[in-house]
């Protein structure tokens, strides 16, 4: 067993890089960007397209599926969606999501041994687990960032650093013994849309096949009775004597045809829509409707509020520390665990006892979570991990293996 190694840097935080330093060189990892549309998907995209330009950083963006080019590198892997990811998850008692993640890592590893990035940044915690096995053998000086946007439990003992998306993971966390240097607590950045408000709503409704002369309820997410609870929605919505419309955009698979025939069964056909869109398509829905539910009751950061009250809608939202430090005053709290709460808090809406303050919501938004407001956080969060403690810890312990 080699001695440990002695480096320079601060024990009180990250090794500054200097005015005259090289770029950060950080490679964003996304194995299912393109191939699925999520608040994880979402976030990468958005975080290439708003730090690639920063003089500080050169990123290179892995993703799953579309063009290749420029620094954006699309992973050759066995695809999440086939027959043969579906054959092999079975033989090994995985998900073709986990087998994704596992053959994506073979193109990675060569993007690491071509590039040698300071950083690989992903969410992709079966990737990172193949990266730091693969590193046993063939090393690389690459720190191994995790973003914790699922969220995943503790303990992190693969990833060299953790970065949290809210305070109660970070909190967690640290209960379950992981040390605080090894994490690092930035809220997801976001793209505020430009403001077209003085857009007849009617017209957008139109557009999208909605009714223009009703209360429209809208719900956004994977749509299916397990971690979004749609199911819970339908019930709520279906229960009210004044019966709004209701929306319910995002995924869909083998799952969603149950929440399709409860829907068919307890609204009729013309008392909902049930769709899947494009990223860019969502913001339509937002803009035509009166009201934002989500009936989650554990969200790793839930990126659907913030697009809600960007757009200025109120939102229902169950009561949990993540969806307090997200919608802080602006967001509609109640215990979503109970049958009726949703349906009361709707009735509340609709009849208007929920405050109009849709220009205060969009500057909240912008004020706490825009990319402007927190790219320098995230720079100085790739530099702490990649001069920091986060970096001696790695490569102390690195050592300490061989």
């Amino acid at each position: 067993m080699r001695a440990r190694r002695v480096y320079p840097d601060s024990v009180d935080g990250p090794r500054s890089a200097g005015s005259g330093a090289r770029p950060l060189d950080i490679l964003f990892c996304c194995c299912t960007l393109g191939i699925v549309n999520r608040g994880i998907e979402s976030f990468f995209r958005e975080a290439y397209d708003n730090l690639k330009l920063d003089p500080r950083v050169a990123i290179t963006l892995a993703k799953g599926r579309g063009e290749s080019k420029g620094r954006e590198i699309t992973l050759r892997s066995v695809p999440i969606d086939s027959t043969i990811a579906r054959m092999l998850g079975a033989m090994l008692r995985r998900t073709p999501h986990t087998v994704h993640q596992w053959t994506s890592s073979i193109h990675v590893l060569y993007l690491i041994i071509r590039g040698d990035p300071d950083v690989v940044y992903s969410s992709d915690g079966n990737l990172l687990f193949a990266l730091a096995l693969f590193r046993r053998f063939i090393r690389f000086r690459a720190t191994l960032l995790f973003s914790n946007g699922g969220p995943c439990s503790p303990p992190f003992t693969r990833f060299d650093g953790v970065h949290q998306v809210a305070p109660y993971y970070s909190a967690m966390a640290e209960l379950a013994g992981e040390p605080a240097w090894k994490q690092r607590m930035v809220p997801y950045g976001f793209t505020v849309d430009k403001d077209d408000s003085s857009l007849p709503r009617a017209l957008g409704r139109q557009a999208l096949g909605l009714p223009v002369d009703r209360f429209i309820v809208l719900s956004v997410g994977w749509i299916s009775a397990c971690h979004k609870r749609m199911d819970y929605v339908v019930r709520e919505v279906a229960a009210l004597e004044n019966r709004p419309f209701l929306v319910l955009i995002g995924h869909i698979d083998e799952t969603s045809s149950q929440i399709r025939d409860l829907a068919d069964s307890l609204l009729g056909s013309d008392s909902y829509v049930m769709r899947s869109v494009s990223h860019s398509e969502v913001s339509n829905y937002y803009k035509t409707a009166d009201l934002f539910v989500l009936a989650s009751l554990r969200e790793g950061f839930g990126r659907v509020y913030l697009e809600a009250l960007s757009h200025g809608l109120p939102v229902i939202a169950h009561d949990h520390p993540v969806t307090q430090f997200v919608l802080g005053r602006y967001g509609h709290f109640a215990d979503l665990t109970i049958k009726g709460s949703l349906s009361t808090a709707i009735v509340a809406a609709m009849k208007g006892k929920i405050s109009d303050q849709t220009c205060e919501r969009r500057q909240y938004v912008e004020q706490h979570f825009s990319w402007g407001a927190l790219r320098d956080e995230y720079i100085e969060l790739f530099h702490y991990f990649a001069y920091g403690l986060g970096s001696i810890t790695r490569l102390n312990s690195s050592a300490d293996q061989l």
